[in-house]
């Protein structure tokens, strides 16, 4: 096995992959269309190698990985979600922009994409032919097999960029790869595949697609067919295929696949004639020369995008602000649709993975109660950083020194900082597990935030040394999407104020206006009562009438105290209250519509602790629904039940039927909700049974409905024996 020194992992774990401007382009258009599906996306992405590296290295990160493995593009995509494949796609459009082209070069990678897009097909084709159980796999692997080729060149950039130049063909490339790099791109093409940990092959494919023909043949099924569809693309492309038939080379792939080289060929002339429609299709100019090997494609070409040319640094600088505005605006659109400041500091975070690299990133936030710096309290950040209390006082602590500073960003790696590094320093780089911290300031338009702790090696620091420009720009951006986040929930808290204070002020108004009539028509009703016989059923209806008076009244001053808890617990006897309610609007309820009404009320019911206005006020919102439901002719049938036991308590039972036209669905759904205006009927407001079931439950009671179209419905309202107190 080849071992890859760590200076090369080092260069190539930020996972600088070089895509093909065309599909990127059209992924960011894709991934930014709700209407795009996830196979949509695959499809694409599928159409390049380092697209598909990026999706799947963040689809099997620890943060996704628990949600299931993923070795398909589909299933990587379905993982990462629509936001977080937003955020890749705008991610790496800005890293598109801002990596630095090498040897001040760009380099022309349609040879490369060409070639891998023709392994994929060839080996997916093979797949297919032998009956391999899983074609997407054999597609990816062929599609990654030179993967290691793009890892190299993003990480080691000029460096390698000569070793291509300079190799006339693969066996000198990798003998070049070997002796300058000490380990060669097949080696770093399956550590990133292994980086994943799923359950697969594909990184020994990748490892082994330039093993020998007699090693081949101990290997497994997909190593074989990846070694083989490299074989295949290799020698038609190289030379003329009649040429072939007793090539080594396909003797193997007939004796390990059992695919003859009349059947390879027809094969790859399908394979070939599919990789130019998408190339049409994407409006790529394929016109690589048959006998072009795919490694010597990516020698340098003209200049695409010259260097920014200034007549000053003060010019200089404001363009480089410009441009960083205009490249982080996609991921800035991004953030202000989340809906909380956990969401926004979780995508920062996965933004910076993404375009940084490897680090272990936490955010220390300013606490303005405390006048301190704490960690944020989000998922996936150190609790211990939470317990961290840094005093916002300059040069207290590097942290401090940072977020009160105006440095764009300090380092304990520098010996040049705005303050000195504290003992609270020591402890958050040990809290992160790494060798040093840089800081960046969160710095708002209005207030500092915080600071972004990034915990990284030496190595590391050095490799982000050139790239701390577009550090800062991104931490200033992230910094002023959680600031318009805070203003924006600082302006609803205060409208909400403001509208309380005022709803609270009419309704108090109401209640004064409202309370006059009512005391006139109490007065009223005691100089009836006075005139009326000691005995007779007037005067009991009368005195039903005063104490439905006192509740309205008690209902209203209710409304002027929002605060207070002002209901009357005392032993009820339901029966009675119903009774009471019968005689009181059964004739306008009921009667006087030509519905029968009857009751059914158990004689040995049990009294209640409870409201007994509240009782009042249940019960006449449902009956006041049922009398607008049912027609004349219809039944409206109240029963009272005892000892009714449901999880070990005892209950009484208020049974409410009707023979209505009953309740559709989607009114079921949503029956205790109150009601939009738009579907509320006209002198209603489509709160009476969201109150209902407010008013149970502060009983401690529960309430079910039962209802079918045209077979009626019926409420069961259930109420503890022993209720609250």
């Amino acid at each position: 096995m080849s071992l890859i020194p760590v200076e090369i992992i080092d260069s190539i774990e930020a996972i600088h992959l070089p895509t093909i401007p065309q599909t990127l382009l059209r992924f960011l258009q894709l991934a930014d269309d709700e209407k795009t599906s996830m196979a949509e996306l695959a499809a694409l992405v599928s159409q390049d190698p380092a697209l598909s590296a990026r999706v799947l290295t963040v689809a099997n990160s620890p943060a996704l990985k628990c949600r299931a493995e993923s070795k398909s593009l589909v299933r990587s995509l379905t993982n990462i979600g629509t936001r977080l494949a937003r955020t890749l796609a705008a991610c790496l459009v800005v890293q598109k922009v801002f990596s630095p082209a090498i040897d001040n070069q760009d380099y022309d990678f349609t040879g490369f994409w060409g070639h891998s897009l023709r392994v994929a097909e060839v080996a997916r084709a093979l797949a297919v032919e032998i009956n391999y159980p899983d074609v997407d796999e054999a597609y990816l692997a062929g599609l990654l097999h030179d993967i290691g080729q793009l890892l190299l060149l993003g990480g080691l950039r000029g460096r390698y960029g000569l070793l291509l130049a300079a190799s006339s063909d693969e066996t000198y490339l990798r003998d070049c790869e070997k002796k300058e790099l000490g380990t060669n791109h097949s080696a770093v093409g399956a550590w990133l595949v292994d980086q994943w940990n799923i359950s697969s092959f594909m990184a020994d494919a990748i490892l082994f697609h330039h093993t020998a023909a007699d090693e081949i043949v101990a290997a497994d099924t997909l190593s074989r067919i990846i070694w083989s569809a490299h074989k295949i693309c290799h020698h038609y492309t190289a030379s003329d295929h009649l040429q072939q038939e007793q090539d080594t080379d396909f003797a193997t792939i007939y004796s390990t696949l059992g695919v003859d080289t009349s059947k390879l060929f027809t094969l790859y002339q399908q394979c070939s004639a599919q990789i130019t429609q998408v190339a049409s299709a994407l409006g790529i100019s394929e016109s690589v020369d048959a006998k072009t090997l795919p490694y010597s494609t990516t020698v340098p070409l003209e200049i695409l995008r010259p260097p920014l040319k200034t007549t000053d640094t003060a010019t200089s600088q404001m363009t480089v602000m410009v441009h960083d505005m205009a490249m982080l605006q996609p991921l800035q659109r991004g953030l202000a649709s989340l809906q909380s400041e956990t969401e926004i500091l979780l995508s920062i975070r996965e933004s910076a993975w993404i375009l940084f690299g490897p680090g272990q990133l936490a955010f220390l936030l300013v606490q303005p109660e405390e006048a301190v710096l704490s960690g944020a309290n989000i998922s996936g950040q150190p609790t211990l950083l939470q317990q961290i209390r840094i005093p916002l006082e300059s040069y207290q602590s590097l942290a401090a020194g940072v977020a009160l500073g105006k440095d764009p960003y300090s380092t304990t790696f520098e010996q040049k900082s705005p303050a000195t590094i504290s003992l609270a320093d020591v402890q958050i780089t040990r809290i992160l597990g790494s060798e040093g911290l840089l800081y960046i300031p969160l710095k708002g338009r209005s207030r500092t935030i915080g600071v972004m702790a990034y915990g990284i090696s030496a190595s590391q620091y050095h490799r982000l040394k050139t790239r701390l420009p577009l550090l800062s720009s991104f931490a200033t951006m992230a910094a002023t999407s959680l600031d318009e986040w805070r203003e924006v929930q600082e302006r609803e808290h205060k409208l909400t104020t403001t509208l309380t204070n005022n709803f609270e002020l009419q309704a108090r108004k109401v209640i004064h206006e409202a309370g006059n009539p009512l005391g006139i028509i109490k007065n009223y009703l005691e100089i009836v009562r006075k005139r009326l016989p000691d005995h007779g059923s007037i005067l009991h209806e009368v005195n039903i009438l005063g104490e439905e008076i006192d509740r309205v009244t008690h209902i209203i001053r209710r409304m002027g105290d929002l605060t207070s808890e002002t209901n009357t617990v005392g032993t009820v006897d339901i029966n009675a209250v119903i009774d009471s309610m019968v005689v009181l609007y059964g004739d306008s309820l009921f009667s006087g519509h030509g519905i029968i009404i009857e009751k059914e009320l158990d004689p040995e019911l049990s009294a209640v602790t409870c409201d007994r206005d509240s009782i009042k006020q249940i019960l006449f919102n449902l009956w006041n629904n049922a009398s607008d439901a049912i027609t004349a002719g219809g039944y409206f049938v109240i029963s009272t039940h005892d000892n009714i036991n449901q999880d070990g308590r005892s209950y009484i039972e208020i049974r409410l039927s009707d023979t209505g036209p009953g309740l559709p669905p989607e009114v079921m759904q949503h029956l205790f909700q109150p009601l939009g205006p738009d579907r509320c009927r006209p002198g209603h407001a489509g709160l009476g049974l969201s109150i209902v079931a407010a008013l149970v439950e502060q009983l401690e009671g529960r309430i079910t409905c039962q209802s079918k179209a045209g077979r009626g419905t019926r409420f069961s309202i259930l109420l503890p024996k022993s209720g609250k107190a």
